[in-house]
């Protein structure tokens, strides 16, 4: 906007030397007046554009707004993880009583846990590239779908020779596994603000450990070690047809309470990422430069390390103790409880610790050490 050369309505006002008073004041020029809120409207003009923008949707870049639905969908993924994870260890924590029923040793049942892990390994980054062509609701209706399928599939092996139809569920749970684990950070980053990010992904982790913590305290309650296979059928199928229920329950919460995205990005960042958005973008590419990262293999290994350990002290507690201490099933399972209660302790800890005080680094240093 060019400002008029006009001398005399740019001087300083001077004092009449007859009146002793001010001179009349001149018209302002339309280009010196204050813009009106009607003819440029801007944020600052129009606080009401951030609360009602004329064009509702993500598109709406320059409002920076944290959504309220944003609890609930980290509550319904909390859950659908916390799933997931007693489906993986709801039979290591009571092996020898699986391996009674189904006749089988206890390495194959070890396999029950195992293929969680196998099966990661592999489409880990298969999913991770659906994550970003599909996005989040995509994911989590596929992984609550496979859950649920998996939950009642086992439902099928009540019988001592259906032990390959409960791989079978297993195997499916192992691969729902892969889609889930995958959404916390995108949780976080896509549906809260800059400080509740990771806050927000500690409780979404929280969700996969205290499934963890309920399938090493649950089936020792649930399934006592008695010899007779009719009896112990009736109590493995209370179990299988709670959380065939609990799957299917979360799978409709899912699909209710699941967006994609928030009306409004939550954050500066968020927003940036919405603009720069290029569907061109390469993913392998992507894979690459994070592997040239020295700090991001550094925390693969460090992260591999601690979770490879914590997975194999899971898997094999309940052989451990029975093997020293017979009929201690359900101590076996209080002891991977207190494990686990520890471990969420340590993550919400450290992510309401990060949010604060941005100490990435910092708090890896003791983590290191530990282990």
């Amino acid at each position: 906007m060019k400002i008029p050369n006009n001398g005399s309505a740019m001087a300083p006002l001077r004092r009449s030397p007859q009146s002793g008073r001010h001179p009349a004041s001149r018209p302002t020029p339309a280009s010196l007046r204050t813009p009106s809120s009607s003819a440029h409207p801007t944020t600052s003009a129009q606080p009401g554009v951030l609360a009602h923008p004329s064009c509702p949707g993500p598109e709406d870049l320059s409002v920076i707004k944290v959504s309220k639905c944003r609890w609930a969908v980290i509550l319904v993924f909390s859950c659908s993880s916390t799933c997931n994870a007693f489906q993986w260890i709801q039979y290591g924590s009571i092996k020898n009583i699986f391996m009674n029923f189904y006749g089988v040793s206890a390495f194959a049942i070890d396999w029950l846990s195992m293929c969680y892990m196998l099966t990661y390994i592999p489409l880990l980054l298969p999913v991770a590239w659906l994550l970003e062509k599909f996005g989040l609701r995509t994911i989590a209706l596929t992984g609550s779908a496979l859950n649920c399928l998996g939950a009642w599939v086992k439902l099928g092996s009540l019988k001592p020779h259906l032990f390959p139809v409960t791989v079978l569920g297993q195997v499916i749970c192992s691969v729902a596994q892969v889609f889930i684990l995958g959404m916390p950070s995108r949780i976080a980053s896509v549906w809260f603000g800059a400080n509740e990010v990771s806050t927000a992904c500690s409780i979404a982790v929280f969700g996969n450990q205290l499934g963890i913590a309920i399938g090493f305290l649950v089936p020792p309650v649930l399934v006592p070690n008695i010899q007779d296979r009719d009896k112990l059928a009736y109590h493995i199928s209370i179990m299988f047809y709670i959380i065939g229920g609990v799957a299917t329950l979360l799978f409709i919460l899912v699909i209710i309470v699941f967006k994609e995205k928030p009306k409004h990005p939550p954050s500066r960042a968020q927003s940036l990422s919405y603009a720069l958005a290029s569907p061109d973008a390469s993913y392998l590419n992507s894979i690459v430069r994070l592997f040239k990262n020295l700090n991001f293999v550094l925390l693969v290994i460090t992260y591999g390390l601690n979770a490879g350990a914590f997975y194999a002290l899971s898997t094999l507690l309940n052989r451990m103790v029975i093997l020293h201490y017979p009929g201690e099933e359900v101590n076996a399972g209080r002891i991977g409880l207190t494990i686990v209660i520890a471990g969420m302790l340590g993550a919400v800890i450290s992510g309401i610790w990060l949010d604060k005080t941005k100490t990435y680094k910092n708090l890896c240093h003791p983590n290191c050490l530990i282990q």
